[in-house]
């Protein structure tokens, strides 16, 4: 039981690196990132620079406990649902004829409710992080709106 477990956290792992070095490619490819991140190995067809560079990422904070790169996690888990969340609303609020195969009930009440919610969790999840969380969680949520705002003028496809 143990070793079955052992090799299914092996392959979580695996697969989760993997599937995360997709991200550094598809920016690379929508023009957020430098294009060295698009480019395929010639002989495997995969990102290969992107793999290494996520890589070196993870390698770089693993010396950090589980608990520490877990709670930092949760704070940048968080702020994804709340940006989702008050999409919902900008959405409503900008194109509130657009058809949509779902509809939030309630008028405006549902709508406060849906997005409210939400944030009001995500608050109180990430006031009750432990000490290292509190100083790195906003530090790496900070840094998407800035490297959004610094990158934004390079990409001239629109998304």
């Amino acid at each position: 039981m143990t070793a079955a477990a052992m090799v299914a956290n092996v392959s979580l792992l695996n697969s989760t690196v993997l599937a995360s070095t997709r991200m550094p490619f598809a920016m690379a490819q929508d023009g957020f990132l430098s294009p060295v991140f698009a480019k395929i190995h010639k002989r495997f067809g995969t990102p290969a620079i992107a793999i290494l560079t996520s890589g070196s990422i993870y390698a770089a904070l693993a010396v950090h406990s589980m608990t520490q790169l877990i709670t930092v996690y949760v704070w940048l888990r968080v702020a994804t649902s709340m940006m989702t969340v008050l999409a919902a609303w900008r959405l409503r609020q900008t194109k509130p004829d657009m058809p949509r195969s779902f509809v939030i009930p309630g008028g405006r009440k549902g709508l406060l409710y849906a997005v409210g919610a939400p944030l009001l969790m995500g608050c109180v999840a990430l006031l009750g992080s432990d000490r290292y969380a509190l100083l790195w969680g906003p530090v790496v949520i900070a840094l998407g709106p800035v490297a959004y705002f610094l990158l934004r003028r390079r990409v001239t496809t629109p998304l």
